[in-house]
């Protein structure tokens, strides 16, 4: 994985008025919780049983 541009982070926090250190750790605190549920495919369960037996999907 390649090492992110510094100057292209900031310039995006910018976007949401995080211009320094200080206010993106204040942000970061203030944050509600993330719900990652969302981001996660379901598993098909068929494919599991067929993979255990030695089946390819």
């Amino acid at each position: 994985m390649s090492k992110p541009d510094i100057n292209k982070v900031w310039k995006a926090l910018a976007k949401y008025g995080i211009k320094s250190e200080k206010e993106l750790d204040e942000a970061i605190k203030n944050m509600k919780p993330l719900n990652i549920g969302c981001m996660v495919s379901p598993v098909n369960k068929i494919s599991i049983s067929r993979e255990a037996k030695g089946v390819k999907v």
